[in-house]
């Protein structure tokens, strides 16, 4: 009898989840393993799949206070209806993504068996510059969605974040790192580039500051003094934050913001290093896969994700979040000499490997 996995998600638009999700999904429909996703809103699909992997959109809108007070709910009654009317209230695996999701699918009729997987660090990102009482509302209503549920993070660190940040339940607490296509990644570094300098540092991802923490990038670059250019890719609100922070910094005229672009590999596969200033990640994707591309990365060490990637020798660049004058150090260093990276020190996370890891979730008893 085949198997049957079904994914919930916000959206499978930009951003780190859903490439998750696509790997994932991949992985197992290769397997023969059947695969559903349904996304909660009608977010244009970013990510092409095949067609035997079966996309559908359950979709709510309020249209007034009152709907949008309840909008978790009906959301989620909406989802029962669907799920009923196509016979997937039994998958063998149910695993929901992002927090929109986690909120409609704890009020489903699947909730007992679904499995939540968590992507950001908790205490930030829940959190951020919350105090006094809101901050304790804030804790209250985390720790209500997920006690008593089964949670998957993506690092060690959201794991115990969960624990110690909000007094969630360890017990049903899980973390497996996330999947990367580490074969089709380094094909696709291969494609030949020519909108960049020939030597440069390199940034992906969201352009924003509130976790990616622009200010902080920008400010060890020009106080590292290298003349080595820093190339960004990506978009978001920070754009023009970056764009006037150069400027006052003088060192405009070496910052390239290429936008966004369908293929990052080549562009990590040429860097000089690849660079994360974050205060706050999850798992970051974009440490593993400049690594698949055996490029080397400079990276805070912000919890939660880095630390977990950037081990052995290559927690020699990891710098503490208060040290931004060991933050210029490291680009100096890298920019005189490129260290070399094995070509198997991401292999475990592949994303063979790690799937298997949620195949495993299908023999737990809830």
């Amino acid at each position: 009898m085949t198997r049957h996995v079904l994914f919930v998600t916000d959206h499978m638009n930009a951003g780190g989840a859903p490439v998750v999700i696509r790997d994932l999904a991949l992985t197992l429909d290769e397997q023969g393993i059947k695969v559903t996703i349904v996304i909660l809103s009608d977010e244009i699909l970013s990510h092409r799949l095949p067609d035997s992997i079966q996309i559908h959109h359950v979709l709510f809108k309020h249209s007034t206070w009152w709907q949008r007070h309840h909008r978790y709910n009906l959301h989620a009654k909406a989802l029962d209806n669907w799920l009923e009317k196509n016979s997937m209230l039994s998958p063998d695996l149910t695993v929901a993504h992002l927090h929109y999701s986690h909120q409609v699918v704890s009020r489903s009729k699947i909730k007992k068996d679904a499995w939540y997987c968590i992507h950001s660090n908790p205490s930030l990102s829940f959190l951020g510059n919350k105090k006094g009482l809101s901050k304790h509302i804030k804790k209250n209503k985390v720790k209500d969605l997920y006690s008593n549920k089964n949670i998957i993070g993506v690092s060690s660190g959201v794991k115990l974040s969960l624990i110690k940040k909000f007094g969630v339940n360890g017990d049903n607490i899980i973390h497996i790192h996330n999947p990367v296509d580490i074969e089709k990644i380094r094909t696709l570094s291969n494609e030949t580039i020519s909108d960049t300098p020939e030597k440069y540092f390199l940034f992906v991802g969201r352009l924003e500051q509130r976790s990616k923490r622009f200010d902080r990038l920008l400010q060890a670059y020009s106080d590292s003094q290298i003349k080595t250019p820093l190339v960004i890719i990506g978009e978001g609100d920070a754009k023009q934050l970056i764009t006037e922070h150069s400027k006052r910094l003088n060192i405009a005229e070496r910052v390239f913001l290429l936008g966004a672009r369908n293929n990052p590999y080549p562009y990590m596969k040429n860097a000089q290093a690849l660079i994360l200033s974050s205060d706050y990640e999850g798992f970051p994707l974009v440490i593993v896969e400049a690594l698949a591309c055996q490029t080397p990365v400079i990276s805070t060490n912000c919890p939660t994700g880095p630390e977990e990637i950037l081990t052995g020798s290559l927690s020699h660049y990891l710098v503490p979040l208060d040290k931004p004058d060991l933050f210029a150090k490291k680009l100096r260093e890298v920019n005189d000499l490129r260290p070399y990276i094995a070509d198997d020190v991401v292999s475990h996370l592949d994303r063979k490997h790690v799937t298997a890891r949620y195949l495993e979730l299908m023999h737990t008893d809830n």
